[in-house]
């Protein structure tokens, strides 16, 4: 009896290594088409809140989505154009500002070795100047370019989900009923997560985006709007987008202004920006939706940026979040769910096989 019962066990644990492997490769080999596909339901849920704020005010739904896609439009292609004249702008002032970077390393390295009193024998401005700082930038808007002609087909596809999102609701209602099939419950809580957490994601982003473009102007930095728009898409990233969206332009700072006073004030405002939206302005209107602990954020970065590269890891915290709903309504793995979450299972509540 014991025999039989390891041997299930084992074939079991097999069977799930298995299944494990064949989803990891399948994610890996179809990125292409599972990238477009959960991008543009991203950004389906980022234009989404327009359309529901606008049928709440008894506007039709075919109405309510031409406004929202009209207006995105116009945005991102406003956008667009700004951000491809602010590269052309960087690919000719790059000479000048490898000549800046070299003479301020040089001041950099001058003034440790008088502090110290030794002579550094680091020579950074020669590895600077031996820098090809013009193909790196060809080489980057080429990416853009590449990454907007993307775009277009990814906003293609959340048109198309957009309008059909809400008669495939009903479709699933209306073959899984909620008394006979867990799957309508669990959609709503991914939609309602989703939701909540794309749309405040979306509006912080687009606050702390404004804000550091308005501050990098204030203080007359270069391409703040290239700024402001990366620090926007790096919002969505946690942890590690804030801190690359303060470094750049603090390294464009630091070449650009004499001594380290201004840096150090600009960076001060940008941290402060991040802090305010990261620690204050989320936490207070997204409150626990998410409940996934610090461990499984990380995890799920490296994971998801494995996977997918750059595009992984701006899905990364959707994704995990979806898996640990679907992980909670499923009876055999309800009680794993409760790693990814910061502190477990919440006390006074069931998991929902116990509720059912």
């Amino acid at each position: 009896m014991m025999a039989s019962f390891d041997s299930t066990r084992t074939t079991n644990t097999l069977l799930l290594i298995l299944v494990l492997f064949l989803t990891v490769t399948a994610l890996k080999f179809a990125e292409p088409v599972f990238l477009a596909v959960l991008l543009s339901v991203l950004l389906l849920y980022v234009m989404d809140p327009l359309v529901i704020l606008l049928r709440r005010r008894r506007f039709p739904l075919w109405l309510a989505a031409l406004v929202s896609i009209l207006l995105f439009s116009a945005l991102f292609f406003g956008l667009g154009l700004l951000i491809s004249v602010e590269l052309k702008r960087f690919r000719r002032n790059l000479p000048q500002f490898q000549a800046d970077l070299i003479r301020r390393a040089d001041a950099v390295i001058a003034m440790l070795s008088s502090t110290l009193g030794v002579e550094i024998p680091w020579n950074l401005s020669e590895e600077l100047r031996e820098l090809r700082l013009g193909p790196m930038a060809l080489m980057a808007a080429r990416s853009v370019l590449k990454g907007l002609s993307a775009f277009l087909m990814v906003f293609f596809f959340s048109i198309i989900l957009l309008v059909g999102k809400y008669r495939m609701i009903r479709t699933i209602l209306t073959v899984f009923p909620k008394k006979r099939s867990r799957i309508p419950l669990i959609l709503t809580k991914i939609d309602g997560n989703l939701r909540a957490f794309l749309g405040i994601k979306a509006l912080t982003s687009i606050a702390v985006g404004s804000c550091t473009a308005l501050i990098l102007l204030a203080f007359r930095v270069d391409f703040a709007v290239v700024w402001g728009y990366l620090a926007l898409l790096l919002n969505f990233v946690p942890t590690l987008g804030p801190i690359i969206s303060v470094s750049l332009p603090l390294l464009f700072a630091l070449v650009e202004f004499e001594g380290f006073a201004m840096p150090l004030i600009i960076a001060a405002s940008l941290i402060a920006v991040h802090v305010t939206a990261s620690n204050f302005l989320e936490p207070k209107f997204m409150g626990d939706r998410l409940n996934l602990s610090f461990f499984a954020i990380i995890l799920s970065l490296f994971v998801w940026g494995w996977l997918w590269g750059a595009p992984g890891v701006l899905l990364a915290v959707p994704l995990t979040t979806s898996i640990r709903i679907v992980m909670e309504n499923v009876p055999a793995t309800a009680r794993y769910a409760n790693l990814l979450g910061k502190m477990g299972r919440r006390k006074g509540t069931a998991p929902a096989s116990e509720k059912n």
